[in-house]
Parts: C-alpha cells; structure tokens; sequence
C-alpha cells in the first residue's frame, strides 16, 4: 500500500485496467438493436443525461422514461433493449466492474481510501463510459456496407459487431 497515491488517480488507472469488459458489455446490449427502429440520436440523448448528471438514479430513471414514451418507447422495448441497459449499470457489468474497481483502489492503498463518493464516482464514471461505448456501438453497427481491410468483402456493421462480441476480454 502506497499513501502518496491520490485515490481520485488510483481510481482512474483502475477504471483504465477494467475497460474491456466494459466495451464488450456495450456492443452485446448495442446487438440487441439490430433489426430495431432506434434513433442514432436516442442514444445520444441519453448519454447527454448522463454527462450532465453525476446520478446513476437520474440516468436510469431517464431510461425507465424512454422505455414508457409512447413514440419512442417500442424501440426501447426491443428485444429488452433499455431494461437491458439499466441491468448492465445498475446490477451487471458495469456494476460488478465498480466492486472490481474499487478492490484494485483498495489493495493499491488501503480500505480506508475507498469512500462512498468514491465509490459513486467510480459508478458514474463507468457507466458514462459505457453508455459512450455504447452509442459508438449503435452508431458502427448501423453502417450498411464497411469494406473489410483488404477492400474485398462488405458486411454490415452488425455482422462485425457480432465478432467483437464474441472475443474474450481481457482486462489487465
């Protein structure tokens, strides 16, 4: 344990050494989206909320309204898409990315450096992370023709997508 280390940059390297899973959360929950009606901007919005906002709560809250919207909320419900979403930061990944995180501050510099505003920093970091990810997702997978490297074969952005979700993790 190393007391000279601030816990706020203690926290960001450990957020740095989580964020494979994050990704890989992201592009499952975006994969959900694909043969769905969503709006790039939805996204968007969403992770508007969540840069304006240092609340999980708030942001969830934002989502469970999407979900009930009667215009938008049926691509929402697709294939539980936002009720997805709200699992993945509240409870899922993004949530057991938190303990995983705040274990590294921990080990790194004591238990006593972990605080409850720390540890809420570390969630909404996360989650802002992964709703970033995911609209990057979204956004990729709803490209119709990408080209592959070698300018032979075009796929559809989900059809890539597919293959990244399908690679291990492989956080540090």
């Amino acid at each position: 344990m190393s007391s000279n280390i601030n816990p706020t940059l203690a926290l960001q390297q450990g957020l740095k050494r989580h964020m494979d899973g994050i990704v890989k959360a992201a592009t499952e929950a975006a994969l959900l989206l694909q043969d769905g009606n969503l709006q790039k901007n939805q996204i968007r919005n969403v992770l508007n909320v969540a840069e304006e906002s240092s609340n999980v709560a708030v942001v969830t809250n934002f989502i469970r309204y999407q979900i009930g919207r009667s215009g938008t909320g049926k691509e929402w419900q697709h294939n539980g898409f936002g009720l997805r979403v709200i699992e993945d930061i509240t409870a899922g990944p993004v949530q057991q990315t938190v303990a995983n995180v705040i274990k590294v501050v921990s080990d790194r510099l004591g238990s006593g450096a972990v605080t409850a505003e720390l540890k809420r920093q570390a969630h909404v970091d996360l989650m802002r992370h992964y709703l970033g990810y995911l609209n990057r997702a979204f956004i990729f997978g709803s490209l119709d023709n990408v080209t592959d490297p070698k300018g032979q074969n075009k796929k559809k952005g989900w059809d890539y997508l597919q293959q990244v979700a399908a690679q291990e993790v492989k956080d540090v």
